[in-house]
């Protein structure tokens, strides 16, 4: 039974959209002078670690699951209560069970009641004589069981299928000492789902594991992660979710349209920095905004990275690409340029498929001599050796992050990009100009929209260079024109190079990052193939941070 969600959207009124401007310059003022409340947790001295986190969730066929927990904490230094979030609103408070685990004896916790800290979320309050036993043993297990309605919405990218999205919880990394040892994340299909063929998972975050457990007589789905960071967690690098034919619930979801207040919220939320930005500027006080966290996961799969290690800071703008994850189109196209930069390789036909000139037979890079022999006597390229190409190249630099900061180097590299811009941008002759292109077009084109960027920014600039240098009259080459045509070259080199460059891309990531899937202990089972999304962020917990 499809539960159809009101799909009435109110817009925001100028009328209201002014008092929330004038509503969150007060209150962001009131807190940035220290007058707001505080809705963190009073107390400054909560201090724990989380060895362990595990979470079940069985996926019932109403609609809803059961959500269970695991925690294990150590190095307890003070704490009242645990605060954990709830996936929506609609979580079921009244079957909400919790049991705490001290020294091998099992106890009740004081209270379990909706948190006043986490929002939606449960807090299990632990009472005095079971606070002083915690802080006596320094460690304790903490078991929670809620059951949370409303969690199986229809898979927007699979006819027929629906699916389920999970955020497991995450405590305030400022009561938290360091990242969380272990994460095991468990979904567990619906009774009568037998069919490993017909399991899908979130197309960012494929399982580990899809095994048959003979004592439930189920579908089980496992994530295994070691130390994992609280910050991360929050951001959604650890959300996972499968997906299945609808028939085997008999209850499921479509995503709610935005209420009044989701659009008034989202207007508040898209404003608030650059109003907080102003009021600072009004008072006369300096603050920064922090950029935001972006994790994916596609061709390239950082293996090591050590956090505070630093960028690694001697990466070509190629390699550079490929840790900024840009789509292996770019990235194979920016090897051709590089080559056509150096005089190595002469474009004869941009028409799918390129014809390639090849001018000499090796180059200074590894992948750049692999390029190069890569095209055959026909002067088109040889898709297999292409392919070996990328995944050489991506294996290579995987290799050289090892021991490095993956997002710091990602962050080192976002900034060289941005200056290559700014240098272009603010170039005051036609002579500047056309060198800044030539000299900085490989790390320029590291910009997520290069192509968009090059059209906004560069091609309105009203600027002629003159034929014959720059002591030549008459008639000069439109800076926009050049650049128009650069970016024209790069568009055909990106869909061009080979037939079927996207096809190519999904060779190469079934190499360097496959779908990791294993079989089940005797159970003969193996993951099955395709992507689920849920249709509805509320299916996805979002609250957490708390103690």
């Amino acid at each position: 039974m499809v539960m159809v969600m009101d799909r009435f959207r109110n817009s925001c009124t100028a009328k209201v959209a002014v008092l929330a401007l004038a509503l969150i310059v007060v209150l962001g003022g009131m807190n940035l002078l220290g007058l707001g409340g505080q809705q963190n947790v009073a107390a400054a001295n909560y201090s724990f670690s989380l060895t362990e986190e595990d979470v079940n969730v069985t996926v019932q066929k109403d609609g809803s699951v059961d959500i269970d927990y695991r925690f294990v904490f150590t190095n307890v230094g003070y704490l009242d209560g645990v605060d954990i979030g709830m996936p929506n609103k609609y979580y079921d408070g009244s079957s909400a069970t919790a049991s705490i685990r001290v020294q091998g004896h099992d106890y009740s916790p004081a209270q379990v009641h909706d948190s006043p800290y986490v929002t939606p979320g449960m807090a299990v309050e632990f009472g005095n004589y079971l606070q002083t036993l915690i802080q006596t043993a320094g460690s304790f297990e903490l078991f929670f069981h809620v059951n949370n309605p409303h969690m199986v919405y229809i898979n927007t990218l699979v006819n027929g299928t629906v699916g389920v999205k999970f955020k497991p919880t995450w405590f305030d990394p400022s009561y938290q000492v360091g990242n969380t040892g272990l994460l095991v994340e468990k979904i567990i299909f619906p009774a009568g789902f037998n069919n490993a063929s017909q399991a899908m998972w979130l197309e960012s975050n494929p399982y580990d594991s899809l095994t048959w457990d003979g004592s439930i007589n189920k579908v089980v789905a496992t994530w295994t992660r070691n130390n994992v960071s609280p910050n991360e967690q929050e951001t959604g690098a650890y959300d996972v979710g499968v997906g299945f034919p609808m028939g085997y619930v008999d209850r499921y979801f479509l995503q709610e349209a935005p209420s009044f207040w989701d659009d008034l919220f989202t207007l508040i939320s898209t404003l608030l920095p650059v109003l907080i930005f102003g009021f600072i500027i009004t008072l006369g006080l300096f603050g920064s905004i922090a950029q935001a966290r972006r994790r994916s996961k596609d061709y390239y799969d950082p293996e090591m990275n050590v956090i505070g290690a630093g960028p690694r800071r001697d990466l070509t703008a190629v390699e550079a690409a490929v840790v900024l994850e840009r789509p292996l189109e770019m990235v194979a196209t920016m090897i051709l340029f590089s080559l056509i930069m150096k005089g190595k390789v002469e474009v004869v036909s941009q028409d799918a498929p390129m014809r390639l000139k090849k001018l000499a037979s090796s180059s200074d890079r590894q992948y750049e001599t692999e390029y190069l022999e890569a095209i055959r006597s026909d002067q088109v390229m040889d898709r297999t050796k292409l392919k070996d190409t990328l995944v050489h190249l991506i294996q290579a630099t995987q290799q050289k992050m090892k021991g490095f900061d993956h997002e710091a180097t990602q962050n080192y590299y976002g900034v060289i990009c941005e200056k290559a811009w700014q240098q272009v941008k603010e170039a005051n002759t036609p002579e500047d100009i056309a060198k800044s292109l030539d000299e900085r077009s490989d790390w320029m084109m590291l910009d997520k929209d290069y192509p968009g960027r090059m059209r906004r920014e560069v091609f309105p600039l009203p600027i002629l260079i003159p034929h014959g240098g720059t002591g030549a009259s008459g008639p000069g080459l439109d800076i926009g024109k050049a650049a128009q045509d650069y970016v024209s070259q790069v568009q055909s080199a990106t869909n061009n190079l080979v037939n079927d460059m996207r096809g190519l891309s999904r060779d190469v990531v079934s190499v360097t990052n496959p779908i990791p899937v294993t079989t089940g202990d005797g159970s003969g089972f193996s993951g099955g193939g395709g992507h689920c999304a849920c249709a509805c962020a509320c299916a996805c917990a979002c609250a957490g941070g708390g103690r």
